[in-house]
């Protein structure tokens, strides 16, 4: 299999064209008139400051408008055009239904900007002061090939164009970049750069951390695959990251950032539409990072409907979602998502007190304009808030959208010719602590939602492989293995061709402790897909949860083999590596490990303690702590760390009291239930000569160990006693 790379760019030496970005200065507040300024208007005085804000952000040479608007001559030119669209509020492009909800960077015009327009238009489309003496003419816009938020600090890029054909339908296409180690780490703000704005519509970012974004791409022979589906990649940690032409940047934050890690994908989902002539199309990406965690997190949540069916003719279908809010929230932005016959989109929240506030209301969908809309400031909303969303859709010969000539049956379908409903919202529980309560609620509604959809999608099509693979991928994330397992197996059996499902099963088998099974249906997917490196890491996990290290160690090393880059792969050959007692190459497979992925906690967790077991305490000391600095809460290394000075230290040191530090830190982490930690504290209580804690804490451990039936830490814990004792 091979991966398409990406390449990067660091720092700011890279300047970019980011087409059509308006909207950074908040417009004029609907009400707000302007002061009218004495005498006629004039371009350089009046016009100009409007058109730069407003037009020019899409209508540059190049760009997704179909003119210019940056000079004199290109507005006067369409000057009447420009007010009559103004006028009827076509022109700029902004769908929302006005004053129900306030957002950031919207792009409606005042009735003072659309009057001054006009009055210009009525005077005589005066230029004002002399060309070589333009004071009254604010700076042009922001030239094209600058990035509109700032200079990123890394910058990543597709490894090679898309070549978009001149004629045929529109297009949906995946392109997927490899994230490097340089990218790895906190995100403030995202800056997304479509490369051809002339015919990129809309674009949105996900991120999948699967790998089958990848796999997807390497089969298709051009950059990138098509359709709608992300392949499973998911808005990075509840964020939304897009692009529409006009959209305002988002600056970002610190406390509302996402962690993005090495060695997984970006999916950027580009829908494209042909210009006339052969295009390319390049997209890249500007990440802003931060060196701080971010403290307000996000889930992605989205209220849905996959049972529409529009008959040919219906002019008001209506489709429907509800979700109640288990905690109270911020709803940081809302995404509202259909196709050509969307008429009417709303959505709303119902607080438990009676009140009613939009989140959005769009009463002339139109597809060519779908946007995100984000909040001026995060809506709050209580526990028990019950959140709306009811679409209607216009499947006539009336509706102007309507691709169809005459109209025709339509249902759900991921393609544009399909239909969809979805409200896609990005919200943050008000106490931080309460996301995953939060997560797992809404998780289990949508799954059960999605589940219900492929029921009914089977009852009519009971052999359909691609729909008993969805069912049974829903059914393992929903916590029903047994299930999960049926439907793959009935789905492998209409599709045996489909080696991504026999791993997917044999991940689902190794939770059940079924490893024969999960072994046989790996190398099923081998003998498919020979080069599949998930594939063999897959086996490789199984063939060492068997204790067959050597075999293992074959299988994982053909993974990285296949795919240098997999960081995962490293990692689990140099555990398997420990496991087989060879230290030596566990040491070098975690080193590569880490030196793809610096930042992620685990492998320098692992890598330190192969330093340790090596004898080597000081790198061990520092790995462990560099782990900290990352990630304070990681009981592995507060454990490794403690157990390091415990060796290192001399009785009743300091080091010995940093010792115990740690491994109190480790137990109250776990609450006290775990007995690794409570052992780890047993023997820095004996370094630091504090013998009737060490006693106490190595009994509570052996109590757990007895409940676990751990034979092993048993014995070592009732030795430790004996030692104490004595």
């Amino acid at each position: 299999m091979s991966v398409r790379r990406a390449r990067v760019l660091l720092g700011s030496a890279l300047a970019l064209a980011l087409a059509c970005g308006g909207g950074d200065v908040e417009p004029t507040p609907q009400g707000v008139e302007a002061a009218v300024p004495a005498g006629p208007p004039t371009f350089n005085r009046d016009v100009a400051p409007i058109v730069f804000r407003h037009c020019a952000p899409c209508h540059y040479d190049g760009g997704p408008g179909p003119f210019p608007l940056i000079t004199y001559d290109d507005v006067h030119d369409h000057a009447s055009q420009i007010v009559e669209l103004t006028g009827k509020r076509i022109m700029p492009p902004w769908l929302p239904a006005p004053e129900l909800a306030r957002y950031a960077g919207e792009r409606r015009l005042a009735q003072a900007e659309i009057d001054t327009l006009a009055a210009w238009v009525e005077a005589g489309r005066l230029e004002g002061e002399a060309a070589d003496r333009p004071s009254d003419l604010p700076p042009a816009p922001p030239a094209v090939g600058t990035w509109r938020g700032g200079p990123p600090d890394v910058v990543l890029e597709m490894a090679e164009a898309f070549e978009l054909p001149a004629d045929g339908r529109d297009i949906y296409r995946n392109f997927v970049i490899r994230v490097p180690a340089a990218a790895d780490g906190w995100v403030k703000s995202v800056e997304l750069a479509p490369g051809n704005p002339k015919v990129v519509h809309h674009m949105v970012m996900r991120v999948d951390k699967t790998g089958t974004a990848a796999r997807r791409d390497a089969e298709d022979s051009a950059p990138g695959f098509d359709g709608m589906d992300f392949a499973g990649a998911l808005m990075p940690d509840g964020r939304f990251v897009g692009w529409t032409p006009g959209k305002a940047i988002d600056p970002g934050s610190a406390a509302r950032g996402f962690r993005l890690q090495a060695d997984t994908d970006l999916v950027l989902q580009v829908h494209l539409r042909p210009s006339g002539k052969p295009e390319r199309v390049q997209v890249k990406v500007g990440l802003h990072m931060s060196e701080r965690p971010a403290t307000r997190h996000a889930l992605a949540m989205e209220l849905a409907s996959t049972d529409i069916d529009l008959p040919a003719g219906a002019k008001d279908v209506h489709v429907t979602d509800r979700y109640t809010l288990p905690v109270d929230t911020y709803v940081v932005s809302v995404y509202p998502h259909a196709h050509y016959l969307g008429k009417q989109l709303q959505g709303w929240a119902e607080l438990p007190d009676g009140t009613k506030k939009w989140l959005v209301r769009i009463d002339d969908w139109n597809f060519d304009w779908q946007d995100q809309y984000r909040f001026a400031e995060p809506m709050a909303l209580p526990a028990g808030t019950v959140l709306r969303m009811d679409f209607s859709f216009d499947n006539s010969a009336e509706n102007p959208h309507n691709p169809n000539h005459p109209p025709k049956r339509v249902t759900f379908g991921q393609q544009s010719t399909d239909e969809m409903a979805e409200l896609i919202l990005e919200i943050e529980p008000a106490d931080p602590a309460k996301l995953v309560e939060l997560d797992q609620n809404f998780m289990n509604g949508w799954l059960d939602r999605q589940i219900a959809h492929f029921r009914r999608v089977l009852a009519k099509t009971p052999d359909d492989g691609t729909s008993l693979i969805a069912m049974a991928s829903l059914e393992a994330r929903r916590g029903r293995p047994e299930a999960a397992i049926e439907h793959y197996q009935a789905g492998i059996a209409a599709l045996p061709a489909r080696a991504d499902a026999r791993i997917d099963l044999a991940i689902v088998l190794m939770s059940q402790a079924k490893l024969d099974e999960a072994r046989a249906q790996l190398e099923a997917s081998i003998a498919a897909a020979p080069d599949d490196a998930r594939a063999h890491l897959t086996l490789g996990n199984v063939l060492r949860k068997q204790r067959a290290y050597d075999a293992a160690i074959v299988e994982l090393r053909r993974a990285v083999e296949l795919d240098p880059a997999g960081s995962e792969s490293w990692n689990n050959l140099g555990i398997t590596y420990e496991l087989a007692r060879n230290l030596a190459e566990a040491e070098t497979a975690l080193a590569r490990a880490v030196e793809l992925a610096p930042k992620r906690a685990l492998f320098r967790e692992n890598l330190a303690r192969i330093h340790a077991a090596q004898g080597r305490d000081a790198d061990a000391l520092a790995g462990f702590r560099a782990v900290l600095e990352q990630d304070e809460r990681s009981i592995p290394a507060l454990q490794g760390l403690a157990m390091v000075l415990v060796r290192t230290s001399e009785p009743g040191s300091s080091g010995a009291y940093k010792a115990v530090e740690a491994a109190q830190r480790a137990v109250q982490l776990t609450q006290g239930r775990e007995p690794a930690p409570l052992e780890v504290l047993a023997a820095a209580f004996a370094a630091s000569g504090q013998r009737d804690k060490a006693i106490k804490a190595a009994s509570q451990a052996l109590a757990l160990a007895k409940e676990r039936g751990d034979a092993t830490l048993i014995d070592r814990l009732q030795t430790r006693l004996a030692e104490l004792a004595g």
